[in-house]
């Protein structure tokens, strides 16, 4: 993750150097990518593919991707071989130039053998599951009552700029404003939750939180045994699907919880804004 992003980086600024003081796609990097479709969802304009090893970027594995033309969802069917342009921005990243180059037929788990429909309900206490957090440390969010509480779902090998990572950024500006404004203090946590207790261990998820200056006095983050995690995750409507190469295809969920441990609200996707998150953990820790 880390050679990805000093990689990533690293590219960006070449292209800022050739291009002088126009700016043209100087936040725009490519790659070629070949996979298989294992999901296309036109309303949201988002394919799923289980694509091989992006060679200096990303590991092979099973991920959901923009497409901002939508004409080639109506040229691809689930099982096709194709090939296609990884297209990543600071902010966003898309497929485009997607050519089919073998037919075929889904044999691949899709997102919904393991959806999970038993869903948390507003203003209902969430279950409290033992989690261990990156000091190795138990961690239960009954542990948390008397504080507002944000949480969201990750895993620290996610390359993408608007999915894993946008999350790990909002929270971090989460954290700075909270900080800075400090009218709260003592009365709000935040926690990111890896579903990815494999991979990511406690040593691991210090590191990840260190990229993101998190002060772990007020930021956890934590995992649990995949039956725990899956049990937990069920309830935000969060799937989590094996990939290639062991990785992980996941839609996005975070929350909000009272200081009763009572779930207030649950965000999908990545639309949201940090100042909203704010604004929310503020109202709630006042209560």
């Amino acid at each position: 993750m880390k050679f990805s992003l000093i990689f990533f980086l690293s590219a960006l600024l070449l292209l800022s150097c050739n291009s002088g003081d126009k700016k043209k796609s100087t936040d725009l990097v490519t790659f070629p990518l070949k996979g298989e479709v294992v999901k296309i969802d036109k309303s949201k304009k988002r394919i799923s593919i289980a694509h091989e090893e992006i060679p200096d970027y990303m590991e092979a594995m099973t991920m959901p991707f923009k497409v901002k033309d939508t004409t080639y969802l109506d040229a691809v069917h689930v099982g096709d071989s194709i090939t296609a342009t990884l297209a990543v921005s600071r902010t966003e990243s898309w497929l485009e130039g997607i050519v089919v180059v073998g037919k075929g037929e889904a044999t691949m788990m899709t997102p919904e053998d393991v959806m999970f429909k038993k869903l948390y309900g507003e203003g209902k206490p969430l279950p409290d599951l033992e989690f261990v957090n990156q000091a190795k440390k138990t961690f239960r969010f009954g542990e948390l009552k008397g504080k507002a509480v944000a949480l969201t779902f990750i895993y620290t090998r996610c390359p993408l700029p608007d999915f894993c990572i946008r999350m790990s950024d909002q929270f971090s500006r989460v954290q700075r404003t909270m900080k800075k404004d400090g009218t709260v203090d003592g009365r709000w946590h935040l926690v990111t939750v890896s579903f990815d207790p494999n991979k990511d261990t406690p040593a691991v998820l210090t590191k990840y939180g260190e990229q993101y200056n998190a002060d772990f006095r007020v930021w956890d983050f934590v995992t649990a045994p995949v039956a725990t995690i899956q049990q937990f995750a069920a309830g935000f409507d969060l799937y989590v699907a094996d990939g290639e190469g062991g990785l992980i295809d996941h839609n996005l969920r975070t929350a909000l919880i009272d200081k009763e441990g009572r779930l207030v609200k649950v965000i999908k996707g990545n639309e949201w804004q940090a100042d909203e998150v704010v604004a929310e953990l503020k109202a709630l820790a006042r209560k």
